[in-house]
């Protein structure tokens, strides 16, 4: 593995950034800049499928920037689901219109799902974005799957939840018609490529909060002088980014093992680190983002302020997909034996 990078990437970093600071207020605007200015959603697609080629640390990059600012638009999950199109050969059809950004696809997780023959029956809940998705990618112990939002059968219903900045929906499935884009493993590595993209974009959230706590130390001053100069509150700082650059590590060393599994079509590595980085990006994330509000003192416990955006976002991520608990045991498993399932049923969370 190349752990550099390239030019391109730093420059898809910056013009993220840049949207990011800069976004438009309107929905409408901001996903037509996304999706026809920047090309952002038809990274990690084939050029050949109407793609703009790239890999997996490409889509990462963009994911980091988009947790940064808590961008408005459904692109870490549509990233994750363009990863998923471009090796299912029976998603043609569906994969240029997701890289255009004509459709919305986003990937869901589910606990309870069966299939009689092409049609699928159950409930997936915490679907990340499902509430403005065109077409639902499911993955369940057996198979992964495709359900367009518009078929008979689908009933979407957005959930009411702690982060306001992302919906969640549960998609509600009677007899629906669906395609069958992959086997038990396809639809493992999946799930493992959605942990991934939320262990990035914790460290982009985190980051922006480290950045927030460290300008106010600088200029609040108590006594005359910054508090920023105080070494109890230096300490505190210290310790922050040396957390934050050993997750930002394991979720980028993630990120490179899952453009190898994509490349090679599946990886015994990704299937560890996956879950690894998921565990200690989202709690460190999440540790930050409470930091940040406690160093903030008064005004960082205001609702208004921007850190409680990103402590709610954290808290939530840190519980999609099973707590750091699940994701470890779920380390264990797949280290020492193995999974006992092609997909550990982990609880999710709001």
């Amino acid at each position: 593995m190349d752990f550099t990078f390239s030019d391109d990437q730093e420059q898809l970093r910056r013009a993220v950034r840049q949207l990011g600071e800069s976004a438009p207020g309107d929905g409408a605007s901001l996903w037509q800049t996304v999706t026809q200015q920047l090309g952002l959603t038809a990274i990690g697609i084939a050029p050949e499928r109407g793609g703009a080629g790239g890999d997996f640390v490409d889509a990462a990059v963009v994911i980091e920037e988009a947790g940064r600012t808590l961008l408005p638009a459904p692109v870490t999950t549509s990233l994750v689901a363009a990863a998923v199109l471009d090796r299912a050969t029976d998603a043609a059809g569906f994969t240029a219109a997701v890289a255009a950004g004509e459709s919305v696809a986003v990937l869901g997780a589910a606990e309870a799902l069966s299939a009689e023959g092409a049609r699928l029956t159950g409930v997936v809940d915490h679907v990340l974005d499902g509430a403005v998705a065109d077409v639902l990618l499911l993955a369940n112990a057996d198979a992964l799957w495709l359900v367009e939002r518009s078929g008979e059968g689908v009933d979407v219903r957005r959930l009411a939840t702690l982060d306001a900045t992302r919906g969640q929906a549960s998609v509600q499935l009677d007899a629906a018609p669906a395609t069958k884009i992959g086997d038990a493993d396809d639809a493992r590595l999946a799930v493992d490529l959605l942990r991934v993209a939320l262990a990035v974009e914790a460290v982009g959230a985190a980051r922006r909060c480290l950045d927030m706590t460290v300008a106010h130390l600088k200029t609040r001053e108590q006594f005359g002088r910054p508090i920023g100069s105080f070494q109890a509150l230096q300490h505190r700082a210290a310790d922050l980014v040396v957390e934050l650059e050993s997750a930002a590590s394991t979720a980028y060393y993630a990120a490179w093992a899952a453009a190898e599994a994509l490349q090679e079509r599946g990886s015994a590595e990704l299937s560890v680190v996956a879950p690894l980085a998921k565990a200690v990006c989202a709690e460190a994330g999440w540790h930050v983002a409470a930091e940040t509000i406690q160093l903030h003192g008064g005004i960082g416990f205001t609702w208004e302020h921007d850190a409680h955006r990103y402590f709610k976002r954290l808290t939530t991520t840190r519980l999609l997909l099973g707590d750091a608990h699940v994701q470890r045991r779920l380390v264990a498993d797949r280290a020492a034996i193995g999974p006992t399932t092609p997909i550990e049923r982990a609880p999710a969370g709001r």
